[in-house]
């Protein structure tokens, strides 16, 4: 593409993110005007703008719909040519499904465009279908699951050369390693969150240097206003940590960067309202109340009324009524707390479409559809190979009389068979029935629940934030808040239960790097109880289901740190036998009674014991770990000893690969 036209998006981007550009296609057109002779690749970046365009800010799926049949027309007979632009028109196909609420369909276009770059493209070209995945995740609040896929986008791009452009080599990782962070601030690990905030400012901050304002300021200009959503997320966390001079610096440097023209404008109104949040949690009215006035401003002249502009409007409505509480003046409070109740609430609907579906469970149907064909294939080969070997025995006895004899005993055989067939099929098809009910009545169930779960914490965080009470009255709402987050985590973890063990998606993966990931990613759990993680590893790769494993050990590890005294040490191994890997897990902890050790790995059993700390325990998650492991072809055990710790194993085989 030529650099005029880079330029051309890179301005044009500008303002539209600053809100400057509510009329971005003809705008776009208006430019495009100046250049002749447009090759295939100009073309298509042109029509994938327009069409995110109208999928992101303007959301009319219809257009964005005609704009991706353009960019399907411009690659056509070229896909060969233009792999990465052809897998990407998979997920703007996804997007436009998902949008409509056709949420199977927009998986199958997502399977289909990952599929077809992990046949054709670079593992560095998939980092950003990978992430790709990882929203939707996000936007499904399965933040937990959405981490794995941004980390893999970490690993992924991590393997680009420094040949590639700046988009690969900067604005991707820094967008990866900011999303992790926003997942960890929406799970409530504000640790985390800043742990990983601070290295995408770090990470920004090093390639400063490589783009100087004078001679690349499209780059420059980028790497300033990503550090500036940074330091507005950043100053969030820490206010919620209570960092508050930290908080306030971050802030104000970020609005300083962002709140001007062709800069982050939207992304300065969240870190004023941020500002403003800390300065009423201080008492600082007056300085609360003219960010206040800033914003009340600055939102009416918002022209694009989408999620965007809903998502500020209700964070906007909840700090208003907050500060006219504080100042009491209780008719204005009402008025924008019920305003921002309104806008919550329809958010939480629109969000519930999709909360429960299972993009896993749909990429795992599309491929068994695809193998039942294959199979069937396969069958009729083999009947073919079956007569032949019949004749060749028939023909082989040489006997009329006994082939008569044979030929009616078959029949009768085969008519038994079948009959038993039918019978089995039949049986198969009940029991199918009933573990689609059985699963239908549990995500209704989750669904019933959910609700009013969520709303019986939300108000408990309104009482709490809203009112004077006294101590007394302050721990009984806490304690309600707080069994309505554990009731909201043992619903999640229900829906887990027989979920993913079928059809796994294996990969080769490194078991050495994967438990450092899984060791670095729960050491500050453990270290809130002055517990160590320590290992001890040897390079080993498997063909494995990197997410399923990847719960099963960071399920032992955290048990391992709940039932382990404050100050413990829990060390982890890594050995590699001929044909089997053998992971283990030892802790010091308070071990296992033998009244319990027969039943650990059951469902819903009276295994399940408090931490060390009081941690609430759910009891499911030894039994979902056995199933993954054994669904891979591996065994689980453990050894115990009651007061002196345990240690547990799993044990995986080396040579399953793929076909």
């Amino acid at each position: 593409m030529r650099p005029e036209i880079y330029e051309l998006y890179h301005s044009s981007n500008r303002l539209l993110n600053s809100g400057a550009l509510p009329n971005y296609p003809a705008y776009l057109d208006s430019l495009y005007s100046q250049f002749s002779g447009l090759n295939s690749l100009e073309q298509w970046n042109k029509y994938l703008h327009i069409a995110l365009f109208y999928i992101n800010f303007n959301q009319d799926l219809d257009m964005a719909k005609a704009y991706k049949d353009s960019m399907d027309l411009v690659l056509k007979g070229k896909e060969q040519v233009y792999k990465v632009e052809y897998s990407r028109n998979f997920f703007i196909e996804g997007d436009i499904l998902k949008g409509r609420k056709m949420f199977f369909d927009a998986f199958r276009s997502y399977y289909n465009g990952r599929e077809f770059a992990k046949n054709h493209l670079p593992l560095c070209t998939t980092a950003d279908l990978t992430y790709q995945l990882g929203l939707f995740k996000y936007n499904q609040r399965q933040f937990d699951q959405a981490i794995d896929y941004f980390l893999q986008a970490v690993e992924e791009v991590a393997t680009c050369g420094p040949d590639e452009s700046f988009n690969v080599v900067v604005m991707d990782p820094q967008r990866y390693l900011t999303t992790i962070a926003l997942s960890y601030e929406k799970l409530d690990k504000l640790d985390s969150a800043v742990f990983y905030y601070e290295k995408a400012k770090d990470f920004i901050n090093s390639r400063v240097a490589t783009y100087p304002k004078k001679s690349q300021p499209l780059e420059y200009h980028f790497l300033e206003v990503a550090e500036g959503v940074v330091l507005g997320n950043l100053g969030g966390v820490l206010a919620k940590l209570g960092y508050v001079e930290n908080a306030e610096k971050a802030l104000l440097r970020s609005i300083e960067i962002n709140d001007r023209p062709e800069y982050d404008i939207p992304d300065a109104r969240t870190a004023k309202i941020k500002l403003a949040g800390l300065y009423l949690d201080q008492g600082n009215l007056s300085s609360a109340k003219r960010l206040i006035d800033e914003l009340d401003s600055s939102i009416g002249r918002i022209t694009l009324k989408n999620t965007s502009y809903f998502d500020i409007l209700s964070r906007f409505l909840r700090l208003r009524w907050r500060y006219y509480d504080a100042i009491d003046e209780e008719i204005l409070a009402y008025r924008d707390l019920s305003a921002y109740t309104k806008l919550y609430e329809e958010n939480e609907r629109s969000a519930e479409a999709s909360r429960y579906l299972d993009m896993e469970e749909a990429f795992r149907v599309t491929e068994q559809q695809y193998e039942i064909a294959i199979i069937s294939r396969e069958n009729e080969i083999k009947n073919i190979y079956l007569l032949g070997t019949l004749i060749f025995l028939v023909v082989a006895v040489g006997f009329l009389v006994n082939v008569g004899y044979h030929l009616r005993r078959f029949r009768a055989i085969n008519r038994q068979i079948s009959q038993q067939n039918i019978e089995l099929q039949d049986a198969l098809g009940a029991l199918e029935q009933s573990h689609a009910e059985n699963s239908r009545m549990m995500h209704i169930v989750a669904h019933d629940l959910r609700s009013p779960i969520s709303s019986m914490t939300m108000i408990a965080d309104v009482l709490l934030e809203s009112g004077n009470w006294s101590e007394e009255d302050r721990t009984l709402i806490e304690h309600i808040k707080i069994s309505g987050n554990n009731s909201l985590n043992l619903v999640s973890e229900m829906l887990q239960v027989n979920r993913g063990i079928e059809g796994l998606q294996k990969e080769e993966v490194d078991l050495e790097r994967m438990l450092n990931y899984c060791a670095d990613l729960l050491r500050f759990k453990a270290e809130e109880k002055q517990q160590q993680i320590t290992l001890s590893t040897e390079p080993v790769k498997a063909w494995i289901s990197r997410e399923k494993m990847w719960r099963v050990v960071s399920n032992l590890i955290a048990n391992a740190i709940k039932f382990s005294h404050k100050g413990g040490n829990i060390h982890i191994q890594l050995v590699k036998k001929v044909d089997r890997a053998l992971i283990s897990i030892q802790d010091h902890g308070i071990g296992i009674p033998d009244k319990l050790k027969d039943t650990l790995f059951e469902l819903f059993t009276n295994s399940k014991r408090y931490g060390t700390d009081g941690e609430t325990p759910h009891g499911m998650g030894l039994a979902i770990s056995k199933q993954i492991v054994k669904a891979h072809g591996g065994r689980i055990w453990f050894e115990s000893e009651d007061g002196k710790g345990s240690t547990f194993f799993v044990e995986l085989p080396l040579n399953e690969s793929p076909a």
